[in-house]
């Protein structure tokens, strides 16, 4: 699980913007991108989550995650397949994805800003684009800066160069992720990613991350508590 309570300053997103895409953006838009075709699972935004699900399903399943956590990449590479074939499509969990922030925070903030840019369709697609790109953003390589891929995630789904700067300017759009944070830490005392809750109670893996099974049996147990 990755640990970092943030609070994120006001400039943040500008400095991010500012010191490392300056480069990647001039070349952009000297490409004249035309943005991709957006589209993605079905889902809603809710309360300030990304909700996928039966709002008449009996369990709520929230999970807190930072775009730029290894753990949450995993999470969804291992176990969200399975929470949405056996769960969620068949009506028995409405599951939301809820954002937090963990180091490199500056990155974690920009990458949601650019996912809720791409719209509704297509936000849950970029986030998990995101989470498949962390070992590239993180590699060092020329290139392969997180603002460089970033804004190839971001193209990839719609979102061009002019507007990729501009969401990451919105200052607004800041203060709505800040308002997500501050309810994260102060109401649901998240303090790190991964975090589960069913039905509101937060639920431990127990040693090692969460695997399919363990999911399930803390799934079964609330659908059968549910009856």
């Amino acid at each position: 699980m990755s640990h970092f309570g943030f609070r994120i300053a006001t400039a943040l997103i500008g400095v991010f913007l500012s010191t490392a895409a300056a480069p990647a953006l001039a070349a952009a838009t000297a490409a004249n991108d035309s943005p991709a075709p957006a589209g993605g699972l079905a889902g809603t935004f809710y309360d300030g989550a990304y909700v996928m699900g039966s709002p008449k399903a009996r369990v709520v399943v929230q999970e807190y995650a930072s775009a730029v956590c290894p753990h949450c990449a995993r999470f969804d590479a291992s176990v969200f397949p399975t929470l949405k074939a056996k769960y969620i499509d068949t009506g028995k969990v409405r599951f939301e994805f809820r954002e937090y922030l963990t180091a490199p925070a500056d990155v974690a903030a920009s990458a949601f800003i650019i996912a809720r840019c791409a719209g509704k369709l297509a936000y849950f697609k970029s986030v998990e684009d995101i989470f498949k790109a962390q070992a590239e953003m993180f590699s060092g390589q020329p290139g392969t800066e997180p603002v460089v891929v970033l804004m190839r995630i971001a193209r990839n789904n719609g979102v061009d160069a002019a507007r990729f700067q501009a969401c990451l300017s919105d200052k607004a759009a800041v203060t709505a992720l800040q308002a997500r944070i501050d309810h994260a830490m102060d109401v649901d005392k998240i303090d790190g990613t991964p975090t589960v809750l069913i039905d509101g109670r937060k639920v431990d893996p127990g040693v090692g991350e969460w695997t399919p099974e363990k999911l399930s049996r803390e799934i079964d147990a609330a659908l059968t508590h549910r009856r």
